[in-house]
């Protein structure tokens, strides 16, 4: 437990700075209307880090608030400009330094902390309300921040009537889980099981649903996971099947044009190598016509020459001969029997005409047989092996198509696998935290007995202001921990009842957690600001009295928190303290006036008129 103080607050207006001291357990803050006490107490709001509607005065005028605050033993100083600045506040020692410069909200883009996170740290909360294994679970978690526990420190006017504990959001179970925390009716790690049974259940939920889609998508294809993974199984064998087959006939092909281009490469050899030993025949034959005296061999009388045959069309070749009956070989070889072609291979020098016939005999042989192993290799032509390959390309590329179809029914076959697997998970995890919740619920006996504490301490607070008609009934609602009294709830009363229950109902917590002292079984921070605490209520006799005994136990509250040395209570109202509490002397008071307002020059705190002018 601990509390704060707030020691001093300085308003920057358009006649310069204006410094309020509250240093005090008990503040009783009085004027008329629209002279600035909710504005103070707005501007204490804002300087805390909360969202604050300005009266018109204050946000024309005013440009900055600096709040001088008691927590604990430290005191600091937290400066917050209006505007566009007041998106950060500015936090220094009582010396003046600088300690850190911090903003109100996170910023989804550069998330960190936020004063939230800071002021929670000093009030020893942060681990409690606002832990770092909730955030980490999901941020759809329902977090607390210092902004709820903030309605427990402020009953604003607006909501005095309205509302017994306000929650941002007004989310009930936040609320809730926040009143067992600052209570010790629970504790973290129970807060923390409770987070994560919550995201269990959601997480569950949403894969369930994720689940009837997936198992829909199964229903409308009329194709179940278990036949999808079948007919991929299939297609696959056939896959392989086919390409097994698609490589032999590409390598059959591959193959057989291989010994075609070999072939091809001996026929133009066998090719050159005749035409060499038709060309030196034909010099051998010059030579002779020209020195027939130099023939090695001259042939004898009556012998018949060798015919020259073309090795193609077998057709004999003579120098004389050339039309275009004959073959390519023929007509090559009429061309180079030609008297130019003969004069320029003419060599003076003897040949060997028989060796020359013999060569070119040899070389036709050469030739002819590389050009039947050519027609041979020719009439093996694989014609059907590449039908085979465009038919079987075919396949291939229709299995393809296949298999990538059911792949995706595949998929979602495995996505189905995983879903049951992660809802069956989540339901067995949500079925062990809540055996471990009802364990610690089981272990912790003292929960009744607090209960009990707080709905006697309620009774004793209600007992005192004695509201009209009170018959002397107060219980706490052991679901949702608000009063009962004379068996109705807080929306069924009416008026001034009405707030000034809500009032003692903030009284009596903040009276059971000072009657705890130093025991850490109420967390509730020693701080607490009623705007109207006599609001709505009458101005009979019998109404001032019941006024009176209500800022009485405010100001027993206030006392309270004197002789424990921390915290404070802060009244505001429109007429001072009554005479029980004046007589005492025991507090601090600040009066405003239009003549003397909050804001300096600026005597109307809606209109914003100057009384100067």
């Amino acid at each position: 437990m601990r509390g704060i103080r707030v020691v001093e607050l300085e308003i920057h207006g358009p006649q310069g700075p204006r410094v309020i001291d509250l240093d005090h357990a008990f503040v009783a803050v009085y004027g008329p209307t629209n002279s600035g006490k909710t504005s103070l107490s707005d501007a204490i709001s804002y300087c805390l880090g909360q969202k604050v509607e300005w009266r018109l005065a204050f946000s024309k005028y005013v440009t900055l608030c600096v709040l001088r605050i008691r927590i604990g033993e430290n005191d600091y100083i937290l400066r917050r400009p209006l505007g566009r600045g007041g998106t950060e506040i500015e936090i220094f020692n009582i010396g003046h330094e600088l300690i850190t410069r911090i903003p109100v909200k996170s910023d989804k883009h550069t998330p960190g902390p936020t004063f939230s996170d800071w002021i929670l740290g000093e009030l020893m909360l942060k681990d409690v309300i606002d832990s770092d294994e909730i955030r980490a679970l999901n941020s759809r978690t329902a977090r607390l921040t210092f902004n709820d526990v903030w309605p427990y420190l402020y009953r604003m006017q607006s909501e005095i009537d309205r509302q017994i504990i306000l929650h941002a959001g007004g989310r009930d179970g936040a609320r809730r889980a926040l009143f067992e925390l600052l209570f010790g009716l629970s504790d973290p790690k129970a807060r923390l099981l409770d987070a994560r049974l919550k995201e269990c259940r959601r997480s569950a939920t949403e894969q369930e649903r994720i689940l009837r889609n997936v198992q829909a998508f199964f229903t409308d294809t009329g194709t179940p996971p278990e036949k999808s993974a079948a007919e991929q199984e299939a297609a696959l064998r056939e896959m392989e099947r086919v390409t097994t087959a698609l490589q032999h006939c590409r390598a059959a092909i591959t193959e057989w044009e291989k010994t075609r281009r070999d072939l091809r490469a001996q026929c133009e050899s066998a090719q050159q190598a005749w035409h060499r030993a038709s060309a030196t025949l034909d010099r051998a034959r010059a030579a002779q016509h020209a020195h027939p005296g130099n023939a090695a061999h001259p042939p004898q009388p009556g012998q018949r020459r060798l015919p020259i045959c073309c090795p193609v069309c077998s057709q004999e070749i003579s120098p004389e001969r050339a039309g275009p009956t004959q073959c390519v070989l023929c007509l090559q070889k009429a061309v180079k029997s030609t008297p130019t072609t003969v004069a320029k291979q003419t060599a003076p020098v003897p040949m060997d005409l028989g060796r020359a016939e013999e060569e070119l005999t040899q070389a036709s042989t050469v030739l002819t047989q590389a050009l039947k192993a050519l027609e041979d290799h020719g009439a093996t032509d694989p014609e059907k092996t590449r039908l085979a390959v465009v038919e079987l390309t075919g396949q291939q590329s229709a299995f393809r198509e296949r298999i990538k179809q059911l792949a995706a029914g595949i998929a979602h076959s495995q996505r189905l696998q995983e879903l049951r697997a992660g809802v069956n998970a989540a339901q067995e995890e949500s079925e062990h935290l809540k055996h471990e919740i009802a364990t610690l619920e089981q272990q912790k006996g003292q929960r009744e007995q607090i209960l009990s504490e707080i709905e006697e301490r309620l009774h004793k607070e209600i007992t005192k202001i004695a509201p009209p008609w009170f018959n002397g009934s107060v219980q706490l609602d052991r679901e949702r921990y608000l009063p009962l009294v004379d068996g109705q709830s807080f929306t069924q009363l009416g008026g001034g009842v009405k707030a000034a229950i809500n009032v003692a109902y903030s009284l009596a917590l903040l009276r059971h957690t000072v009657t705890l002292g130093t025991a850490e079984k109420s967390r509730l921070p020693c701080f607490l600001i009623v705007d109207a605490i006599r609001k709505n209520i009458g101005s009979n006799d019998v109404d001032k009295e019941f006024s009176a005994r209500l800022y009485w136990s405010a100001f027993a509250a206030g006392d309270a928190l004197l002789e424990l040395g921390l915290g404070q209570v802060i009244v505001l109202d429109n007429d001072g303290p009554p005479e029980k509490v004046s007589s005492t002397k025991a507090f601090k008071s600040i009066k405003l006036t239009h003549e003397e307002p909050l804001i300096p020059g600026v005597s109307h705190a809606d209109t914003g008129e100057d009384p100067l002018a």
